[in-house]
């Protein structure tokens, strides 16, 4: 019976919080506009395609999606994904119902393969232990930390755009670093990743980072869109809320030689004088190729967007899954529709139940 009450209040719920999910990102595309962000002037014919294309599907989708996507890039296309759908329908049909707990980061490290950061300390639901999941007393715990030469603190889920990562190193003191420990309840304490010349040279005071989009298309992962994601003006994040920039690479690995950021500017160059165009990021084929093969370890998602490092010996080391949803506005904006090719297989399968 508990089981039946359970299911009849889920399918009450659902309705109520995927329209609160529509209408919120549709007015944060109104709030764009309100803004200042520019759109592209849509004719009647572009307008009437997106109509058409979308009622294909039951959706009846506001053409200002398109028209922001395409704002800079001038790369028309009905295809383009709403935000408003992505999250309220969309990236709920491409993962199992009830694995969400999966993006967990003290779970991550059973799941994959890859090399990750080395974990220090972890605690799961105020339960402290080491790397091996062996309990811990806070002072066991600080020991461990205040061996090493600096370590990152996370909150082992909700850290979008790097949102509660704390770095840390001795001379904070363990006062400090109780204190943080003490404040949350679940954590990953890791090592700070030594970053790749490469990676230092763009900018040496953050984490610089690769974000690879995979989707499963006949039980194999494709690619959809990768972008690197770098620090600026010393902050210690590359996140774009934390200020930072991104540059578009190709299939080759080479970056492209202009990325349209998120607030809509143009950029052929970091800050720091880092130029995008010709460069070529090291390990580019392993860490396509790790992706590919951890995206197959956790088939019950079908889109995945991966967080990579490449550390100074030049291996790609994820830092992140982020499951069952990841950022798509950025990818859209300097690539096209998301899902690109695969759009028609992936809303098939969203709204008519096909395989993918």
């Amino acid at each position: 019976m508990a089981n039946k009450i359970l299911k009849a209040a889920r399918s009450i719920n659902e309705p109520f919080e995927r329209a609160l999910l529509v209408n919120g990102w549709n007015y944060r595309l109104k709030k764009k506009k309100k803004s200042g962000l520019k759109l592209k002037m849509l004719s009647d014919s572009q307008k009437k395609e997106i109509k058409d294309y979308w009622k294909q599907y039951g959706k009846k989708v506001n053409p200002d999606w398109a028209a922001y996507f395409s704002a800079v890039n001038d790369w028309f296309d009905p295809r383009y994904i709403p935000e408003s759908l992505y999250y309220s329908e969309i990236a709920r049909k491409l993962s199992v119902k009830g694995m969400g707990g999966l993006h967990h980061k003290n779970v991550q490290e059973q799941i994959f393969d890859a090399k990750q950061p080395r974990t220090i300390v972890r605690k799961i639901n105020n339960h402290l232990a080491d790397s091996n999941y062996n309990t811990l007393t806070i002072d066991q715990a600080l020991n461990l930390c205040e061996r090493e030469e600096e370590i990152i603190i996370k909150p082992s889920t909700g850290t979008y755009g790097g949102q509660g990562i704390i770095f840390w190193n001795p001379e904070d003191g363990l006062e400090k670093l109780k204190d943080i420990i003490s404040s949350l309840d679940q954590l990953i304490i890791q090592e700070v990743v030594k970053s790749h010349k490469f990676m230092r040279e763009i900018n040496e005071s953050s984490i610089n980072t690769l974000r690879v989009v995979s989707l499963l298309v006949d039980g194999e992962p494709v690619i959809l869109s990768s972008l690197l994601k770098m620090g600026t003006n010393g902050s210690r994040l590359d996140g774009l809320s934390a200020g930072g920039i991104i540059a578009v690479f190709e299939k080759s690995g080479s970056l492209r030689e202009s990325a349209v950021q998120i607030d809509q500017t143009v950029r052929t160059q970091h800050d720091d004088g880092f130029v995008f165009k010709g460069k070529k990021i090291p390990s580019y084929d392993a860490l396509i190729n790790d992706a590919k093969h951890q995206h197959n370890r956790i088939p019950y998602f079908k889109m995945v967007s991966w967080d990579y490092a490449i550390d100074e010996s030049g291996d790609p080391v994820l830092i992140e899954a982020n499951i069952p949803t990841g950022q798509i506005d950025i990818h859209q904006i300097n690539n096209g529709p998301i899902f690109g090719e695969y759009t028609d297989a992936v809303l098939d399968h969203v709204y008519r139940g096909t395989e993918l």
